[in-house]
Order: C-alpha cells, then structure tokens, then sequence
C-alpha cells in the first residue's frame, strides 16, 4: 500500500490524506493485526482471497460453503480468516491440490 509505505520510509511527514485513503490504510492495520493475533496460535490462517485462489472457487461458493459450515471460519471485526486445519481438511476431503 502506498500509504503504508510513504509512513515507513517518512517517520516524520505530516500528510493530508481523503477519507477514503485513512479508511483503506485503517483496514490494511485491522487486517494484518487479526492476522498476526490469529497465527499466535501457532496456526497459519488464510484470508477469504487466499481461500478462493487456492480451491479455484469464486466468492459465493465460498460464502456458501461458510454459511452450511463446510468450513470453520474466524471473524475479526468484518474481516474473515480461515485456520490452515480447515484448509487441509478439505484439501483431503476433496482429494488433494488439484
């Protein structure tokens, strides 16, 4: 994000940003903290994309799939994360990678 990457490299900038800009940059931080609390479990978690992307499905199946509880997923504020265990169980279910 460029934001994000304007603040790193410019600890000391003042910055007039729109609204849209602060909301984005505040869900990137919302999203990376939910995602470093839930892998303290020792667990890596995948995010809604990362689950589409790897089972080749579009989003609907995936919401699908969340609402029969198909899968275990774990909500953090409006952000969805889904624990490697319920990756790999269905990877098996469905008979490996394909």
């Amino acid at each position: 994000m460029y934001l994000e990457q304007m603040i790193k490299e410019n600890p000391g900038i003042n910055l007039t940003v729109n609204a849209g800009e602060l909301l984005e940059f505040g869900q990137s931080i919302a999203a990376q903290t939910a995602k470093t609390v839930l892998e303290k479990n020792h667990e890596k978690v995948y995010t809604r994309n990362e689950v589409i992307e790897k089972f080749k499905i579009c989003s609907a199946t995936l919401w699908r799939w969340d609402k029969m509880r198909l899968i275990e997923s774990k909500k953090i504020g409006n952000r969805v994360f889904y624990p490697e265990s319920e990756i790999k169980r269905l990877t098996s279910l469905k008979g490996g990678d394909k």
